[in-house]
């Protein structure tokens, strides 16, 4: 199987087969005795100069009335056009791996499982603030209960695992560059090499060329996203359409076509194939891109345009009395639901951690017309990156604002401390209601 990373041996042969196609074609081959020269027989004391196997000098020669080194450089012209954007694709590899795990880890931790999450989602977010519903709901009384369930609970709920499901197509799409790129490069080398052959054959040089070639970048591509979309939507029932933006993308790359040919009668012919072949692949390129870039910009508008569903500090709580003689509770019942809240505290400081920040550069960079552009999918991917952790940060702050709310609530509840009635009002002030997130 050829190998991209001897594309500047692989060039050199696809010139040279071409020129000696396009030197059969004038009824021109290599000399049986000496195959540094070009000649119609063999015994035949005028010929033209063969390049050498990297295709280089050539076209001059002995009792010819012209050079033909003139058409000799435009055929390596030709191809270098053709393959010259090329040569420099990304690796994807370590800088995609290593934001796909953040991301898949970070919606582990919230409660949608990324595929290959380098930490699993134990469940132990939705655990807690099950246990916090369950005690406030059962074992506690109070005019508050309605207002703090509502956001505190039932809101908070619905964001982490929005949340979660933004970070499983993050993670779909660097998940997806990851597969790409390698694949491509196998690709373009195929490709090419297959250009090669066909010359090859049709100057006489070879016995066959290589026909139907089957893009390797549509399977690598489609294999991962299906594998990350089966991971991710699983268990992200409470924010289905971000779930449903994910499946989407997924459906779209699996129905892209992979099959091209490289073939042809003349040294013209293939180089027709050639470009149509490249043409293919960038077209799948593109094709995939555009639909992770479809579902990135989906899921940030969709954020922005309903942000208290993803963004816990957007959601306004409700009424929340107090000392108005309905509340009761047990010290113990309290102390549970605090550590509880803690527990979400720490959870959510993990997934914070997980997350990090957009990256500031590009991990996919490429020649212009490669892809969807020479940027990819990177403002569209940096942009949801930030915008989740954004939300992630605003959401946590306020959960733990919350987990305080709640805690003074309790030690007025008790009189254990003089200024609680006074710290709960305050935190009842502090709600900001932030909708504007600076990203």
């Amino acid at each position: 199987m050829p190998d991209y990373g001897e594309m500047s041996d692989i060039v050199g042969k696809m010139k040279r087969a071409a020129i000696d196609c396009f030197m059969a074609d004038q009824g021109f081959h290599p000399n049986w005795g000496n195959d540094q020269i070009y000649a119609k027989w063999g015994f035949m004391l005028n010929f033209y100069n063969r390049p050498n196997p990297q295709g280089e000098g050539g076209g001059d020669g002995n009792g010819v009335n012209h050079s033909v080194a003139p058409a000799f450089d435009e055929i390596r012209a030709a191809i270098d056009a053709r393959v010259s954007p090329w040569l420099d694709l990304p690796d994807g590899g370590d800088a995609c791996d290593t934001l796909a795990s953040a991301t898949s880890s970070a919606a582990a931790i919230l409660g949608t499982s990324g595929a290959g999450a380098s930490v699993q989602n134990t469940g132990a977010l939705a655990t807690a603030n099950e246990t916090v519903q369950q005690m406030v709901g059962n074992r506690i009384s109070g005019s508050f209960k309605p207002a703090f369930t509502d956001k505190y609970y039932t809101q908070f709920k619905s964001v982490s695992r929005g949340l979660g499901d933004a970070c499983v197509i993050l993670q779909l799409n660097y998940s997806a560059q990851s597969a790409m790129w390698p694949a491509a490069k196998d690709d373009v080398a195929a490709i090419c090499d297959s250009a090669r052959a066909a010359w090859d054959q049709k100057a006489g040089n070879a016995a066959a060329a290589s026909g139907t070639l089957v893009l390797t970048v549509v399977g690598a591509v489609a294999g991962v996203v299906g594998a990350v979309v089966t991971a991710g939507t699983g268990t992200a029932v409470a924010a289905a359409v971000l779930a449903g933006i994910a499946g989407g993308v997924s459906s779209g790359i699996q129905g892209i076509a992979r099959n091209v040919i490289v073939a042809g009668n003349t040294y013209l012919d293939i180089l027709g194939s050639l470009d149509e072949a490249l043409g293919k692949l960038n077209d799948a390129l593109t094709k995939q891109e555009d639909e992770l870039n479809a579902a990135l910009t989906e899921a940030a508008g969709i954020i922005r345009s309903d942000n208290a569903t993803y963004n816990l500090d957007a959601f306004a709580l409700g009424p929340y009395p107090i000392g108005d003689g309905t509340m009761s509770m047990v010290r113990e019942d309290a102390t549970t639901v605090s550590n509880n809240m803690q527990r979400i505290d720490d959870e959510l400081a993990g997934a914070v951690s997980a997350l990090g920040s957009a990256p500031s550069s590009n991990p996919t960079p490429r020649n212009a017309g490669v892809g969807r552009s020479s940027s990819g999918t990177h403002y569209a991917a940096s942009d949801l990156y930030a915008l989740t952790a954004r939300c992630l940060e605003l959401t946590t702050a306020e959960y733990a604002r919350g987990h305080q709310l709640f805690n003074a609530t309790v030690e007025d509840f008790f009189s254990t401390d003089s200024a609680a009635s006074q710290e709960v009002t305050r935190l009842l002030a502090e709600e900001v209601l932030n909708t504007n997130l600076g990203v």
